[in-house]
């Protein structure tokens, strides 16, 4: 994984991120043996530099990991905020279109057996004249 420049922080893969420990974890045991050899001033001290280096670097690559995880989980909730919204809203209008559509609803059985009965009591009515 590199540095970018002042730009919008990437996405990182979790094969990018795997593969930067893995380049850092062979940087690190290279320094180690190079700081571990028999006293030499000169190479403890590029050793040490390496190292210094390398942590700096760790630190940054987590920083641009971390920026770019938060940036996510901020976009995730911006989203999760948006949906809710919508639901809220189409939850809303499928009450308004209940209660408008009640008006047409088919009546109860027991409503339909009763509208029949006069129904049928008014033509009785109305061949016994």
């Amino acid at each position: 994984m590199s540095i970018p420049s002042n730009g919008p922080p990437k996405s990182f893969t979790s094969q990018e991120i795997d593969a930067w420990v893995l380049a850092a974890q062979e940087r690190r045991a290279k320094l180690h043996l190079q700081a571990a050899r028999p006293c030499n001033s000169d190479e403890h001290h590029d050793a040490f530099a390496g190292m210094s280096k390398l942590l700096l670097e760790a630190f940054e690559e987590m920083r641009l990991v971390s920026e770019s995880l938060r940036e996510g989980s901020q976009a995730v909730l911006r989203e999760s905020v948006d949906l809710r919204a919508r639901s809220h809203r189409l939850i809303g209008r499928g009450k308004t279109l209940t209660e408008q559509m009640a008006q047409f609803a088919s009546p109860s059985p027991e409503d339909m057996q009763k509208a029949e009965s006069q129904i049928l009591e008014i033509f009785k009515r109305g061949n016994q004249k």
